[in-house]
């Protein structure tokens, strides 16, 4: 007989704080908007809103020292009860789930958060003589449920990193879907109602969401679990083992949203809660990176005629932030420079309301040299620092993987960081990341067992070593961790064309969401050279859409003259660039199609919405979008001015815009 905890909730918890259910029954308990119900048998866990479904039998699963995986239907003396809690994300009703298989005691608790749309789950295992875990599944669902009403549904994939120019992507459901990594969102395209489940913690596991459907509106399978490790997380071992006396998986939040826009911005909030962003240094960045053009021909004599040139020609017509701008040498400015002009840089580059940048990658040895000595520890050889997968040193990208762990990996990050402070740079991009999170064979602190919690340690370290001086920027890394940087690269490399700039809003179109974690993405280096003025307002326009706002053509006295007109021409539009400063990442306005990026974004503030609508085919097309899309009245018209024309129009019911080939309109309106 089911018990109605609704109306009888407040004596229920008068009686009791904590209630032990009996074992021979389903329980269902009723908690604000939510209902949720745990099979006794099996543990069972079945999860609505305002009638909505969520889950439906979800059985937490789990691996114990390599064995094979089981779950609760395999537990014995399952018992249920209901407590209050209070956590990072606020007080809620926690219903726990326990019992024992062997000598492995499992946990399951599920946290209702009365004023959320989200719940979380979490699954602890514990033993007396220790237990070790690969893999733990606090959500598993394996027996189709209907989950939207009408069909036009659709599973996300994020990916792991933005290395080796790997896409976001949308699966129509009926069709195979590929595991997600972190989080994932299931979305219907015509209502945007969404699905969103991911992990909360990153400081232990790597988690993968997987997602199937075999039908138009029902999901078969739904498991968010800690222990993926695949050719996309750069692995070729399986996914470290977790071990302890107790061990936990990650944190999973499951939330179903009006919106599925809100649900991914609610779990990067959840995420930011529970691991708060790094302090912050300051306004977006607006500024040069020498990776663009100049790339391995970087010197102190074209770094400085850069800096000339953007302070004759940028800074006094918009192109600044809070009167500054970085200019930054990438890799191979230890050829180009000689160590007393790095001050000497720096010092030129205040005196012109600059900030100087430079370039690091903590993580890797590009030398490749198993028995060089490590200069900063000479009792340790290179191949001492490397990380292992079955005997094999790690490599990818043309780079050994070092363990973040080593002392003498960590006295390189310290001699290097602190020359940078020490010369003065107060920006730093640190890129391939990702080589020190691969699972390893074995690592130089014992008590790390897993990628995530040897690059935690990493990012640690060089957060302490930084000591709030440097601003640090993620160029190639994992999504996660993301409270030790302040900026992450939204994608892999981009440069000028119209398809670099529709691969960097994929990345926007599923990972916007990602400037709540970190304090802004970052869109790589403009390049404005060899192509159309057209690729050149796009290329421009997907920069101040996303947040770091950084040029890279070459506009040293040697840089081609007709490529600093464009530059003129392009960088110092005074409505795009306080676009730039008054915005964060925009929002798509629709999902885009397969692995294609979405083709409109928007940003609202109190008294405007920025539209920006991308044309990325040869020739020019009629883009319309409903205002009700916008969430604007189809009843009243609106004044707007398009940015790149300054053109003035009035909009009723919908957009409506010419667009040339290759080419973007950005629309400013008023509310």
């Amino acid at each position: 007989m089911k018990t109605d905890i609704h109306k009888n909730l407040a004596l229920f918890f008068s009686i009791s704080a904590m209630a032990t259910l009996a074992a021979d029954a389903a329980r269902t308990f009723d908690v604000d908007n939510w209902r949720l119900t745990v099979e006794a048998s099996d543990g069972a866990v079945s999860l609505t809103k305002d009638g909505r479904k969520l889950l439906d039998r979800s059985v937490a699963r789990w691996s114990t020292d390599g064995n094979d995986t089981v779950s609760f239907a395999d537990c014995k003396n399952i018992k249920v009860r209901i407590s209050d809690g209070d956590g990072m994300l606020g007080k809620h009703k926690v219903v726990t789930i326990n019992g024992t298989n062997g000598r492995t005691s499992a946990t399951q608790r599920i946290n209702l958060y009365a004023d959320c749309d989200y719940v979380t789950t979490e699954l602890e295992l514990s033993s007396p003589e220790g237990v070790g875990s690969r893999y733990m599944a606090p959500v598993a669902v394996t027996d189709s449920y209907r989950l939207f009403d009408r069909t036009g549904n659709n599973i996300v994939f994020v990916p792991y990193d933005n290395d080796a120019w790997v896409r976001y992507s949308i699966t129509p459901f009926g069709q195979k879907a590929p595991e997600s990594y972190e989080v994932s969102a299931i979305v219907n395209a015509d209502t945007r109602e969404g699905l969103v489940v991911g992990s909360l913690e990153h400081d232990t596991w790597k988690t993968g969401v997987k997602a199937v459907s075999d039908t138009d509106c029902s999901l078969d399978t739904l498991i968010a679990y800690g222990g993926i490790a695949t050719n996309l997380t750069r692995d070729i071992i399986p996914h470290g083992m977790v071990k302890g006396k107790s061990v936990k998986s990650p944190l999973i939040m499951v939330g179903r949203f009006d919106d599925w826009r809100d649900g991914m911005e609610t779990f990067a909030d959840a995420c930011a809660t529970i691991a708060p962003k790094i302090e912050s240094r300051g306004s977006r960045p607006f500024g040069w990176n020498s990776w663009g053009k100049l790339q391995t021909k970087i010197t102190y004599d074209k770094a400085t005629e850069v800096s000339d040139f953007i302070h004759a020609n940028l800074q006094d017509k918009s192109f600044e932030n809070d009167g500054v701008v970085y200019i930054g040498l990438d890799a191979f400015w230890d050829f180009g420079f000689k160590p007393e002009q790095h001050k000497q840089f720096v010092e030129l580059c205040k005196s012109r309301g600059q900030k100087a940048g430079i370039y690091y990658c903590p993580f890797t040895d590009w030398g490749k040299n198993p028995e060089a000595t490590v200069g900063e520890m000479p009792e340790y050889k290179f191949k001492d620092l490397y990380l292992y997968g079955d005997g094999k040193i790690l490599e990818f990208d043309g780079a050994y993987a070092l363990d973040p762990t080593h002392p003498a990996t960590r006295a390189r990050i310290r001699r290097q960081l602190d020359e940078f402070k020490e010369w003065g740079y107060e920006y730093v991009k640190i890129d391939f990341m990702a080589h020190g999170a691969y699972e390893s064979d074995h690592h130089f602190d014992p008590s790390v067992t897993t990628g995530v919690q040897a690059y935690s340690r990493g990012m640690q370290y060089i957060d302490s070593v930084a000591d709030g001086k440097l601003w640090i920027n993620l160029s190639i890394a994992p999504l996660f961790p993301a409270n030790y940087a302040h900026s992450r690269r939204i994608g892999c490399d981009a440069w000028a064309d119209i398809n670099n700039t529709e691969y960097t809003l994929n990345a926007l179109t599923y990972g916007w969401w990602l400037d709540r974690v970190y304090h802004y993405n970052d869109a790589d280096h403009i390049v404005l050279e060899g192509v159309s003025d057209g690729e050149n307002r796009a290329r421009v326009t997907s920069s101040a859409i996303t947040g770091v706002y950084l040029l890279g053509d070459d506009m040293s006295a040697e840089g081609d003259e007709a490529v600093k007109d464009r530059i003129r021409r392009n960088i110092t539009n005074p409505a795009i660039n306080l676009m730039a400063r008054e915005c964060k990442s925009f929002r798509p306005v629709e999902l885009g199609k397969g692995d294609r990026a979405a083709e409109s974004f928007c940003y609202e503030t109190p008294d405007h919405i920025y539209v920006a609508i991308f044309n990325f085919s040869d020739k020019s097309a009629l883009k319309q979008i409903p205002l009700r899309r916008l969430g604007l009245s189809e009843g009243r018209d609106y004044a707007a001015t398009e940015l790149w024309s300054a053109d003035n129009m009035n909009l009723s019911g919908s957009i409506s815009l010419e667009i040339p080939g290759k080419d973007v309109k950005v629309l400013k309106i008023k509310r």
